[in-house]
Order: C-alpha cells, then structure tokens, then sequence
C-alpha cells in the first residue's frame, strides 16, 4: 500500500471509535471546540471528525491547521505526512511512533512528528480527545512506500502509554494552562494572563502560539503588528475588530486574522472570561506599535451575549 498523504489526505490523521460519552465525563456535545464533519472510514476505525481552522496563504504564511475529535478508543492506521504538530485540547489521547513507546497526551501537551516518521494516533479508551494539527500540507513522499499499514483494536487497546507531562492542573476551568500571576499592562485596561503553548522553532515551522486570558470586559488598545496576527478563540466569548470593519464577536473555534501593518483590537465581552491562541505571523517581520484604547462608551455599545 502507498501512503504518501496528500494536503487533502493529511488532515484525516485520526479515527475514532464507538460511543457517546467517556468515563471522564466529556461528551462530544461538551468537547471545547466545534468538531466539524465527520471524516471517512478506513484507513480510521469508528467515528472521527475533522474542523478546518485555517488555511495556509502568502499574507500570513500560518501552516495549515485543524482540529480533529475522536471518540473513546478511537485510532487511525499507521500513517505518515509531512512535519506535523499536535496539541492536546481536552480528554486523552494516544499516539505512538514506530518503534518507540507509545505516549498519553493530555491537554496542552505538545507532539512533534517529523515528516516521514510513521505513526499512528486517536484517543484513549473509554475517552473522548480532542486536538488542534498544525502541518505541511504541500509535504509528499519522494518515494513509494509500500507496507501493511493495518492496526488491530486488539493493539491498540493493550497499549501502556506514558504520559508526556504531569498534566499541570488548569485554572478556571480553561483548556490550557495559563500564566501564574496577573499581568498589568499600560496597552490593556485590565489584567490578563499570559503563557506558551508553543514555541517558535518548532517541525511545523509554526510561529509561537501564546494564550491569553482576558478577563471579563478587558481588552487592548489598538495596534498593528509588522507580520500579522492569527487569534484562535480556545474558551468564552470575545470580540475583535479591525479599524473601519464590523466587530467580530468570537466564540471557540472561531479563528480572527489582521492582516500585516493593520490597525486592530481584540478582548473579553463584558459577561465572560475570553482566551485564545495568539500567533505573531511572518516573524521575519516583528515589531507591534499600540495606539489609544477603544472609548468606554463605544465598548459598551458592542453586541452583548
């Protein structure tokens, strides 16, 4: 068999596996992000489902990347692609390169597939999993590989995976971990929180994703950055505008992108705490310049929810 995945075929990494709910208590109905459609099987067993959250392009230059849900015990076949990231989202999950110990990824947990490493992955038995993919989608194979990519259930289910954290507790109920103390910023009208879910240099070739936790009716001033800016909305509501454009109210899932040298601002709706994945696009080009904050009485006049 021939598996060199296409852009197409690279984003159906998972499988999933029968069942509605999982003994930790997260249901598909209460996953953090929309799941999207499900996706075909084989080469997955069961029931897996595939979001699209952002395409790559020549003004952001972001990889291509999805979030993709499977049910409890779910998996794929062995498989390879090109250089691929994957972050744990909510529930458990297992992956396992050829040859090597398989691996427990929890949420916030960050996985670096080289292209060509074969593999497999899905969630943990009896879990529901959740995960954002950040990947080359213009990666194939120089040459044909032909192998008996077939993974049994049996396998699959007598896996001892190790954990790769200590599953740092999350604070407040959000998806990932976020930074320890309360930031005081003179660009923000309140305290927000900051950590890394991702580092720069990573195989993807992905900027740094930072989150960043506002907390209820706190926002930033305006600014531009040199390279652009792609948000992804992980926890509660938010908003983001872009000067002389329509306000965009953000729920999880919902990707915000500001092209490079545009005016911008982004934040929490007045009634609940917001977070999200800030990445600083083409980083060839850094540099931020801020501006005044949005008026008090023109936040106040945005939609409420």
């Amino acid at each position: 068999m021939r598996l060199s995945i296409s852009s197409t075929l690279c984003i159906l990494l998972l499988a999933a596996c029968a069942g509605s709910s999982s003994k930790s208590g997260l249901t598909k109905e209460t996953l953090p992000l929309p799941v999207g459609n499900q996706l075909p099987t084989p080469p997955f067993t069961g029931e897996a489902y595939l979001s699209g959250l952002i395409q790559l392009d020549t003004v952001f230059n972001f990889p291509a990347s999805n979030t993709i849900s499977f049910g409890p015990g779910a998996h794929s076949a062995w498989h390879r692609h090109g250089d691929m990231v994957v972050i744990g989202l909510a529930g458990e999950g297992l992956y396992q390169a050829d040859g090597e110990p398989a691996q427990l990824i929890r949420p916030g947990d960050v996985v670096e597939i080289p292209a060509g490493v074969r593999h497999f992955h899905g969630a943990a038995p009896g879990k529901w999993f959740q995960q954002i993919v950040i990947y080359d989608a213009g990666w194939t194979s120089e040459t044909v590989v032909r192998e008996d990519n077939t993974l049994s259930d049996e396998y699959y289910s007598s896996l001892k995976a190790q954990p790769l954290s200590d599953g740092k507790p999350h604070k407040d109920g959000l998806i990932f971990a976020p930074g320890d103390e309360f930031l005081s910023l003179p660009t923000f009208n309140g305290p927000i929180r900051l950590s890394d879910v991702l580092k720069d240099g990573n195989v993807a070739g992905c900027p740094g994703l930072h989150y960043v936790v506002f907390e209820p009716g706190v926002y930033n001033a305006w600014h531009t950055h040199a390279g652009g800016q792609v948000l992804i909305c992980t926890d509660g509501i938010g908003y983001h505008q872009i000067e002389g454009q329509p306000v965009e109210v953000m729920h999880p899932g919902d990707v915000a992108k500001c092209p490079p040298g545009v005016r911008h601002w982004h934040g929490a709706a007045p009634g609940s705490r917001f977070a999200h994945l800030a990445a600083n696009t083409n980083p060839d080009r850094p540099g931020v310049e801020w501006f005044d904050l949005l008026p008090k009485e023109d936040y106040d006049q945005l939609p409420k929810e």
